[in-house]
């Protein structure tokens, strides 16, 4: 087939009209496509300047969702599993075609909507069934052409609390890249940071399923689950205060047992600086209580009346080591 053949194939397929056979056609084209590059650059240049940024934008985002994760791009000897490259493919199809004109005002609105958090920041938000949501620093929540009249599904990367607006008929999940927490009316939260060990929810009322690679568990009120993405062991428990794990929604925060590794994760989204440990060990020490809204070197106080830790601050970087003399005193308490 020549290259205009499969623009009247993507034609087709934007206009729901193309059949299984040509959709396979089109991208098995966009697997094997030799001079990608060139032709993208090419293309890209000619795109026309009356199409609207913010259109062109909605519409990159609506097809990398359409795709989905069949499409694999070939470019000489590289290869690249990509849904974004080959929904830029289409995208530069459409600009070019005269087919942007088939994305009508129904279909920008099924684009996914990303919302980003920077570190140190926090938002709050009401997704379109009235669920309220909060995001912790370095939190990345996606929705879209899946929050429909069946189902509601949203993507977490980081720390979400969510109050979910009760609907029987239309599940609501939370997906994360190693558990997904589906509930029909309640609040609970996730947790799971790409550069964490460990993925985790709580649930603060109603019931939740929580779905990871190992296997299913059903919550109640105040209880945890925890699953950890090295060993791959999953551990539920009761927590003694569910507040705990969302104070940090309304700026407060507060550890139940964490260690402080994961303290000097949060402190780093927190504050947003870069907390260095001198010691290995130190991570591995523990701390459970309620700094609440201070400031952070009133946090490493707490932190250093419970363990036998001394800090340095050096512009925007903490350096954590151990006190030597008062490592020997926990170790004699702990005997």
């Amino acid at each position: 087939m020549k290259k205009n053949d499969y623009k009247i194939l993507l034609d087709k397929y934007l206009e729901k009209k193309s059949t299984p056979e040509e959709d396979k056609k089109l991208f098995c084209w966009l697997r094997i496509i030799e001079t990608f590059h060139n032709w993208a650059d090419e293309q890209w240049e000619l795109s026309p300047d009356e199409i609207d940024t913010d259109i062109k934008e909605r519409m990159y985002a609506s097809l990398e969702a359409t795709i989905g994760k069949d499409a694999v791009v070939v470019s000489g000897t590289n290869r690249f599993r990509s849904r974004i490259l080959c929904a830029a493919v289409l995208l530069l199809f459409i600009l070019n075609s005269g087919l942007w004109i088939y994305y009508n005002k129904d279909d920008l609105q099924q684009a996914n909507a990303i919302i980003t958090v920077d570190r140190g920041q926090k938002v709050q938000l009401t997704l379109p069934d009235g669920t309220l949501v909060w995001l912790n620093s370095e939190s990345v929540l996606t929705y879209g052409n899946r929050f429909d009249k069946k189902e509601r599904i949203v993507q977490l990367t980081g720390e979400g609390y969510f109050e979910v607006a009760t609907d029987p008929a239309r599940p609501f999940i939370v997906e994360t890249p190693d558990l997904s927490v589906e509930a029909l009316g309640t609040s609970f939260v996730v947790k799971n940071y790409s550069y964490e060990k460990l993925a985790s929810s709580v649930l603060i009322t109603g019931k939740v399923n929580i779905e990871t690679p190992e296997g299913q568990r059903l919550l109640t009120p105040n209880q945890r689950i925890v699953y950890n993405k090295e060993t791959k062991k999953i551990i539920a428990d009761q927590v003694a205060d569910a507040g705990y794990y969302y104070n940090w929604k309304d700026q407060i925060l507060s550890f139940e047992g964490e260690t402080f590794e994961n303290i000097a994760h949060t402190l780093t989204r927190y504050y947003n600086l870069e907390i260095i440990f001198e010691s290995e060990s130190l991570k591995r020490h523990r701390f459970t209580g309620k700094p609440g809204n201070t400031s952070l070197e009133s946090i490493l106080q707490y932190l250093s009346l419970t363990s036998p830790l001394t800090y340095e601050i050096k512009d925007n970087i903490i350096i954590l080591r151990e006190n030597m003399n008062e490592k020997k005193y926990y170790e004699r308490l702990l005997k």
